[in-house]
């Protein structure tokens, strides 16, 4: 009896002591909300539509040109528009997010965060003239018909605004299998930021040729511009602008290596991002314009 009560003894003492031991273990640490999974740099091009301005736009942007102070009475507007492309260039990190429980990361989406640099014209305009005065008249000895010679002068202005963005980068993006060599994907993004420097260009050209006419109708002419006679230029600063996009990037995504645990974390893609974007002018008002941005880039994940 008193073997069997030192057995009981024991075993009590044994199971408090496993009970005890159980109580204080810990549960196993939470991961972080979010880790840094990508690196991404990317070079390219800038693309961009630029809105017409007017004549009056650009005199509200440099009124202390020379150029613009001129007589326009008889000039005429340039029709047409016109897309600049300039350099692109982004550095950017992947955010990769955990779920609910905190157990793992989750591969979608991941969100990319960085800054951006280009360059763009977001607004130019143009007006002409062409001056056409008698040169000279020759007769024809065999015919007897006349010919007209008509001295022909261009003179051209053309004006643009343009500034150096640096930009706050961020987006959404979405991969289709990313544990694959081959993947495809897409989301959404936006830009926000103040321009390094703002500036309007002012550009003056002359021209000349000469026509040729039998009668009253031309019959033929020589559209040489060689014939160069003066050209003129201005530069002015402008106060900061705010500019601001959104976007939606398109991209395909290889990655190099199979084998190797270097090159199996490296990545190149080329990526396409078609938005609008959205400058305001302080001396005029917010211009919207219709933006292309493309460009090939390298990315090293750390999972």
């Amino acid at each position: 009896m008193q073997l069997l009560s030192k057995r009981s003894l024991s075993a009590i003492f044994l199971l408090t002591i496993c009970f005890t031991a159980m109580g204080q273990v810990q549960p196993s640490a939470e991961i972080k909300r979010a880790i840094i999974g990508d690196f991404y740099i990317q070079t390219g091009m800038y693309l961009e539509r630029n809105a017409n301005g007017t004549l009056a736009d650009f005199q509200a942007l440099a009124p202390q040109s020379v150029l613009l102070a001129n007589d326009f009475t008889d000039y005429s507007t340039s029709n047409g528009f016109s897309i600049t492309g300039n350099t692109l260039f982004s550095v950017m990190v992947g955010l990769q997010f955990c779920d609910k429980q905190r157990t793992y990361y989750k591969e979608n989406p991941v969100v990319r965060l960085g800054f951006s640099y280009f360059t763009g014209n977001t607004l130019t305009s143009g007006v002409f003239r062409e001056t056409q005065v008698p040169f000279d008249t020759l007769t024809s000895a065999s015919t007897g018909q006349t010919l007209y010679v008509d001295s022909v002068t261009i003179e051209n202005y053309n004006m643009n605004y343009s500034s150096e963005q640096l930009r706050f980068d961020g987006s959404f993006i979405y991969r289709t299998n990313p544990a694959a060599r081959w993947s495809m994907f897409t989301g959404a993004g936006i830009t926000a930021g103040l321009a390094i420097t703002t500036y309007t260009d002012i550009y003056y050209s002359k021209y000349g040729r000469t026509d040729t006419r039998y009668a009253n109708e031309t019959q033929s002419s020589s559209f040489s511009y060689s014939n160069f006679i003066s050209s003129k230029s201005e530069s002015f600063q402008n106060r900061t602008t705010f500019g601001a996009s959104a976007y939606v990037p398109l991209g395909i995504d290889f990655r190099i290596g199979k084998d190797k645990e270097f090159w199996k974390r490296t990545h190149l893609f080329y990526e396409i991002r078609p938005g609008i974007n959205f400058t305001a002018i302080p001396e005029l008002h917010t211009v919207a314009n219709v933006s292309l941005q493309s460009g090939f880039g390298l990315r090293v994940s750390w999972d």
